[in-house]
């Protein structure tokens, strides 16, 4: 038997051995603690023998080092769906999704995800099912979002890791650049739409490029997702109060002479701000919205703004009216392209007018037009 350890009538032998190491460690998660191997080496019991305790070691730094994590993250891939040990995808560059196995117990798994959200101090847990968070793992940027087991029917909590781009993409990576160019440098208010995953944050990181390094940015977002070297940048993250909601940091920002203002993700209350801020008279404001056209991005922030308009008080018809008064042009992503710029002429009735200035046709529609 093992001198270093406690003395113990019957040492833990084998699977014995490591179902007590994870009851250890999981009492060390539930203080947010993530021990050392030393730590942890300190707080076993007595056990069988020195293979008992590499099994135990192995075991360990498998689940706090996740070098099974660093081997999956190094394969190219856009996003990475974590849903179970044999159940697991990444999407690839092209689109495509492939299946992916996680080589770990079935034990394990919600053990290494518990690891990971005291790592990055989230307060995930039954109360708190649902956390999204920056996070940079193995010298890359990624956005985790962490889903916990207590909202399955199965009790299987899940992990989505969405790449980050360490540098901007070159515009023209895009495809149409000149408009986009435009866009920015005659400070026009405009909305990038499209689906999850799409690229509509990866558009606004490399617009961000464009605008004059004399100007103070504003950036907000609810999770660190838009990188930027701009050297005059204040940038707030969105946290769990009232206080500190995108919707109050739109009206911070108000009073911090912007000379423009961007908005990570439209998705509630930050349309009303967002918009009104447009109709004072703010130039330049960009942000992103889900949606599954430009014409229906349009539509979307309106119906954001009539649900959350509170004391505006203002019908569909009027808010739209509002809307394509001071939203100049709608970009439509999909797939990592600009598909189709709007611009917003005006609306009637509540039905918007705009002119499509830019539209790229699916490869179908292409080789029609050449037939």
């Amino acid at each position: 038997m093992l001198s270093l350890f406690r003395e113990q009538e019957s040492p833990l032998k084998s699977d014995e051995a490591l179902v007590h190491a994870r009851r250890l460690l999981n009492s060390s998660l539930n203080k947010g603690i993530i021990p050392s191997w030393n730590e942890f080496f300190q707080e076993l019991p007595a056990l069988g023998g020195i293979e008992d305790l590499e099994r135990v070691k192995n075991h360990f730094c498998e689940l706090t080092e996740r070098p099974f994590l660093k081997d999956i993250l190094s394969l190219s891939g856009n996003e990475y769906f974590f849903h179970a040990k044999d159940s697991s995808q990444r999407l690839t560059p092209e689109g495509i999704k492939e299946s992916i196995s996680i080589p770990i117990d079935e034990e394990d798994w919600q053990l290494w995800l518990e690891i990971l959200s005291v790592q990055f101090n989230q307060n995930w847990n039954v109360q708190n099912p649902f956390v999204s968070f920056y996070a940079e793992l193995f010298g890359r940027n990624y956005r985790l979002s962490l889903i916990h087991g207590s909202t399955s029917p199965h009790n299987i909590s899940k992990l989505m890791v969405r790449s980050l781009s360490q540098t901007p993409h070159p515009l023209d990576s895009f495809g149409e650049s000149d408009v986009m160019k435009q866009l920015v440098l005659e400070k026009r208010n405009f909305m990038i739409a499209g689906s999850t995953g799409s690229g509509k944050t990866s558009l606004l990181t490399s617009l961000i490029e464009l605008v004059d390094p004399d100007e103070h940015l504003v950036i907000l977002e609810d999770t660190f997702e838009i990188m930027s070297p701009h050297p005059h940048l204040t940038r707030m993250l969105a946290g769990d109060t009232l206080q500190t909601s995108l919707k109050s940091y739109l009206a911070y920002s108000l009073r911090l002479s912007p000379d423009r203002i961007i908005l990570g993700e439209m998705r509630s209350h930050e349309a009303v701000p967002f918009v009104m801020a447009m109709n004072t008279g703010h130039k330049g404001l960009m942000g992103t919205v889900h949606a599954s056209s430009a014409v229906d991005a349009l539509n979307r922030v309106a119906l954001l703004f009539s649900i959350y308009g509170g004391e505006a008080n203002l019908n569909f018809e009027k808010v739209m009216e509002l809307l394509c008064r001071n939203l100049e042009y709608i970009v439509f992503m999909e797939k990592k392209k600009i598909k189709e710029i709007i611009k917003i002429l005006g609306s009637d009735k509540g039905i918007p007018f705009f002119e499509t200035i830019f539209y790229q046709p699916p490869p179908a529609e292409v080789t029609q037009r050449h037939n």
